[in-house]
């Protein structure tokens, strides 16, 4: 293992950050972090930035993964790409400068980016990001398929953005962040999901005398996110409903090491909220007494 990834195993201790070769010079930064959650465990978020026009393109990650899984994905970006160590605040202004560029610009942002910004952690209070690491020569340079542009411009039309004096474009091939009307779709499901559950676990909340923790929608998303994750590829939620509940601890174990490496800072308020969760989830007899008070088509 690479020395600038042997950490300690605190919950949140910086494990690795790694960007590819030559981002600078060809405008595309991927960068792949993870923070530890115990014994040879991390969570990890991978993160996509093209600083010379479309600023974060792609935020993903994992809850709970080995040392070894998270080498694998480093070796898997080497061949590709090339790594190299980067600094944790050198990253943390290319992630945010690239949302402030994406949003100056008008392009559309990740689903859920925030939940993998959590890991990453903030910016110094008081600090800006360096938009200086932006743009090329001061100008916006698209290097991308047309399909792309038109899939992730918001309030305006290919033709009025490539109008504008200070872009370039420059026709390339597709990749792998091409929007997918599919998997939009599934993620508009699951953002259904996520808000009804916090919707009714508030509403749990009040009718039990407590008042709502700030991080229960944090840790209602850290829920689901294990959950998505915890599933084999072949599950089938018509047949395999009642298994959700054998797996309830497992999740609960994979949410509980996301919250610490995401609230790092403030491990007393996700356990709080954490436990807050708990209860209500304790108050569910069965998933399908849970989905139904959810209020969502079955589908």
């Amino acid at each position: 293992m690479r020395e600038e990834q042997r950490a300690g195993t605190d919950a949140g201790a910086l494990h690795a950050c790694l960007v590819n070769d030559g981002w600078r010079e060809n405008g595309k930064a991927t960068i792949l972090m993870a923070r530890d959650i115990g014994p040879r465990r991390v969570t990890m978020a991978a993160f996509l930035v093209d600083l010379w026009a479309m600023g974060l393109k792609d935020a993903w990650g994992r809850t709970d993964i080995s040392y070894s899984e998270f080498d694998e994905g480093i070796s898997g970006l080497d061949a590709q790409l090339g790594t190299r160590p980067l600094n944790l605040g050198t990253a943390k202004h290319l992630v945010y400068g690239g949302i402030e560029l994406s949003r100056e610009l008008g392009f559309r942002l990740p689903r859920r980016y925030e939940r993998w910004t959590a890991i990453l952690g903030p910016l110094p209070k008081g600090e800006t990001p360096d938009m200086s690491l932006f743009r090329c020569d001061g100008k916006i340079r698209l290097v991308c398929s047309m399909q792309d542009l038109e899939s992730r411009l918001i309030g305006t039309t290919p033709d009025k953005f490539l109008a504008r004096p200070d872009v370039d474009f420059i026709l390339g091939d597709d990749d792998f962040t091409l929007v997918d009307d599919e998997a939009d779709a599934v993620d508009d499901a699951i953002t259904e999901f996520e808000q009804a559950m916090v919707d009714r676990a508030r509403q749990w909340c009040f009718a039990n005398g407590q008042t709502p923790h700030p991080l229960l929608p944090e840790v209602i998303g850290a829920f689901n996110e294990a959950l998505v994750q915890s599933l084999p590829p072949d599950f089938d939620p018509d047949d395999e409903v009642e298994s959700l509940l054998d797996q309830k601890g497992e999740v609960m174990e994979r949410m509980s090491s996301f919250l610490a490496a995401s609230f790092h800072d403030d491990p007393a308020g996700a356990q709080a909220a954490m436990a807050q969760f708990d209860g209500f989830m304790n108050s569910m007899g069965s998933p399908e007494e849970l989905f139904e008070s959810l209020g969502l088509e079955e589908e």
